[in-house]
């Protein structure tokens, strides 16, 4: 949704981006990108430096521009800083939130006029009503389909603060965390026991926080007819006390449905002998599951790899429409970042994975989002596919000429062969000329040496000191990815 930025917040992020992804980036090649003269990049820069202090962009007329931040800055940091500093989500925020009960209260605490914010409003909706929703100035709330309302927020407030520690009290989240565990017991009413690691946690928490809200401040938008489960904490006096105490809500039947309903929905399956029960008399289901069944049996023959937790993955990509009602991401994609990561790593992916999981999942409108998810599921729930991916990975054939003796030379390359797994493969040279060495050369794909004179222009030449450093291995790592890349 870099969209709903302004027109120079979003050119300064992709700015933020491109320096990200590069070590060093001339001006001319970030103007080119950017499509913008190099004096706005400039402009661009003294304001960014602004925003992500104590990160600074290091300026040099030999080599450009770069990043330089300190060890606990990542992507996500940049991200969380844009979305912070935009008037646009600030405004949907706070109008999601109720803040204000009119447009003259809700643009004085924006520090702008009633006239730019609904010229703001009137730019945003365009790109809101995609996701399901609107902003109405009228009654200064999110009108819309509940589901992709709270699918919205939910990432929203995830993307701009990381941790619901960073917008509950320890009070508040005590007793979120007994409405996560309750909604939980009553999609997998039979499970032996109940870990809420911190992740799922987390999102529970900015779940259950954004249904609260919807349900005190936007009343058009809730939910009828929603079946009764039910629900033993409302037995507990204290808890509902305590809830009522924490967010001036009821905790009652109806609202505890709502937030079940949102988030699992009737159509969640808790388990594979309930699925298969289904499969009897629904035939879209069992279409569904056969083709779950088999992708995740042919990744198994392809990777050589036996999947210790195929019921949990299977029941996770099989849910995944009753739970996915919109976009997985506000500016940070993290799931296609992930898969970006593997094929950075690894120089290559099956795509016909993807072409499975596009099969799954053509019918929903959201399948780009269901792809990128089931890719992170698939990965983070069978860890040994890394490994298989690993082992499999292609070698790049290096040759060795240093300033040493051929026993270190021997060294340097077992050293090199281990800090990059196996990605090069490192013959050292008997070579007494650099017309030998260029005749020798052409059997491989580049070389590595200290010898900053050696040049042949059909093949890369890679400098580094006689003991490698972890530039030295970044250096190689880089060739090594754009080899394979091309």
């Amino acid at each position: 949704m870099k969209e709903i930025l302004s027109s120079r917040s979003k050119r300064q992020l992709e700015l933020m981006e491109l320096l990200a992804d590069n070590d060093w980036i001339t001006f001319s090649a970030a103007s080119e990108t950017l499509k913008v003269p190099v004096k706005t990049l400039k402009s661009d820069i003294i304001e960014l430096e602004a925003l992500l202090a104590p990160t600074t962009i290091e300026s040099s007329k030999k080599y450009g521009i770069r990043l330089t931040a300190n060890f606990d800055f990542c992507k996500t940091s940049i991200y969380q800083k844009f979305i912070k500093n935009s008037v646009e989500f600030q405004l949907i925020e706070k109008i999601f939130l109720h803040n204000f009960s009119t447009i003259i209260d809700l643009a004085d605490d924006l520090y702008t006029s009633v006239s730019t914010i609904k010229r703001i409003v009137l730019r945003v909706n365009q790109l809101l009503q995609i996701e399901g929703f609107t902003i109405n100035l009228k009654k200064m709330q999110l009108i819309g389909d509940p589901h992709s309302i709270c699918n919205f927020m939910q990432h929203y407030f995830y993307e701009k603060y990381g941790v619901a520690e960073s917008i509950l009290t320890p009070s508040q989240l005590v007793i979120l965390d007994q409405i996560g565990l309750q909604i939980v017991k009553q999609a997998i009413p039979d499970a032996s026991d109940y870990n809420l690691d911190f992740s799922l946690l987390n999102r529970l928490r900015f779940y259950t926080y954004t249904v609260i809200n919807l349900l005190k401040h936007n009343s058009e938008n809730h939910l009828h007819d929603i079946p009764e489960k039910e629900s033993s904490i409302l037995n507990d006096p204290y808890a509902c006390d305590e809830f009522y105490s924490q967010f001036k809500l009821p905790l009652n039947s109806a609202n505890l449905n709502m937030f079940f309903y949102l988030f699992f929905s009737d159509q969640y399956i808790a388990s594979l002998d309930t699925l298969r029960e289904r499969i009897k008399t629904d035939r879209n289901a069992y279409l569904k599951y056969q083709k779950i069944e088999a992708l995740l049996l042919e990744i198994e023959k392809k990777m050589g790899s036996k999947c210790a937790n195929f019921d949990d993955i299977f029941i996770r990509l099989y849910n995944l429409e009753c739970q996915i009602h919109g976009r997985t991401y506000i500016l940070h994609d993290k799931n296609k970042e992930f898969l970006s990561s593997i094929k950075n790593l690894y120089g290559h992916f099956p795509m016909e994975l993807i072409h499975s999981l596009q099969a799954i999942f053509y019918s929903s409108p959201y399948k780009d989002y269901m792809v990128y998810e089931s890719i992170s599921i698939l990965f983070t729930n069978w860890p040994h596919l890394l490994d298989r991916l690993e082992d499999s990975t292609p070698t790049m054939n290096a040759c060795l000429l240093f300033n040493s003796g051929l026993d270190y030379m021997n060294m340097l390359s077992e050293r090199i062969t281990y800090y990059l797994r196996g990605r090069f493969s490192c013959t050292p040279l008997h070579v007494t000329s650099l017309e030998e060495l260029e005749k020798a050369a052409s059997e491989y794909d580049c070389i590595i040496t200290n010898i900053p004179e050696i040049y042949i222009k059909s093949i890369p030449i890679i400098v580094i000191p006689l003991i490698p450093d972890a530039k030295s291995f970044d250096k190689l790592m880089l060739v090594y990815e754009d080899h394979f890349g091309k």
